[in-house]
């Protein structure tokens, strides 16, 4: 199989899940004490956070692509970022990689396909939300994409960077992002990106009455069928 290259710490939370959610797919298939090869090269956070909010894209491109050039370094066959909001840089980096990096919004956009939705409300951090990248990247595949107003995006951001990037889950954070979840379904939301690997930790699927999108598990599924792939 080919060798997995997983660049992480964005957040940590998130990087753990990825790593468990591959390594139990691989042992589901292939049993007893068999799991894949996966390096893993974790980055400063707080850097790349700098970057995220002062919209230099160009540099977080920069960083991903060294982060990439050590996986390729280390024998990885492929990457992937384990973090929905570098993925706005993905087209700088995607041209100056040197490995195929797996895009979390094609794994995503193709399983919206497979539920036959249309329109889907996308929650993650402001840049996810705002940047626009995701939203033009899911029109190529006819997916109409809202995102929650203004003072809910505020409050999602710091929830994401404050609270569960450290592990934290508030019951108050909890009930508040339900209630923004209905108020996005009323306006005509078929279905909800959890378009930040760490709001799996704060949103169940009993929280919503349409379908959750989680693109961790999505991307981390994708990785391993691509790691597994001829």
């Amino acid at each position: 199989m080919k060798h997995i290259g997983l660049i992480g710490g964005l957040s940590p939370e998130s990087t753990i899940e990825y790593y468990k959610i591959i390594c139990a797919a691989f042992n589901r298939k292939h049993g007893g004490l068999n799991f894949p090869p996966i390096t893993i090269r974790s980055v400063n956070l707080q850097e790349m956070l700098d970057l995220f909010n002062a919209n230099q894209w160009d540099k977080v491109a920069d960083r991903m692509v060294a982060a990439i050039s050590d996986l390729r370094n280390a024998g990885a066959d492929f990457a992937a970022i384990t973090a929905n909001t570098p993925h706005n840089a993905y087209d700088k980096i995607r041209e100056r990689s040197s490995l195929e990096v797996l895009s979390i919004m094609s794994a995503t956009a193709g399983e919206i396909k497979k539920n036959a939705i249309s329109k889907v409300a996308l929650l993650g951090t402001k840049p996810t939300m705002e940047y626009g990248f995701f939203q033009r990247a899911f029109e190529k595949y006819g997916i109409q994409t809202m995102i929650p107003e203004e003072d809910e995006r505020d409050f999602l951001d710091r929830v994401i960077w404050k609270e569960l990037s450290h592990g934290k889950i508030r019951a108050a954070a909890r009930k508040r992002t339900g209630e923004m979840m209905r108020k996005l379904v009323d306006r005509g939301a078929q279905g909800i990106i959890l378009g930040c690997t760490e709001l799996p930790l704060l949103i169940q699927t009993e929280d919503a009455s349409v379908k959750l999108f989680d693109t961790m598990k999505i991307h981390a599924e994708a990785i391993i069928a691509f790691a597994l792939s001829a």
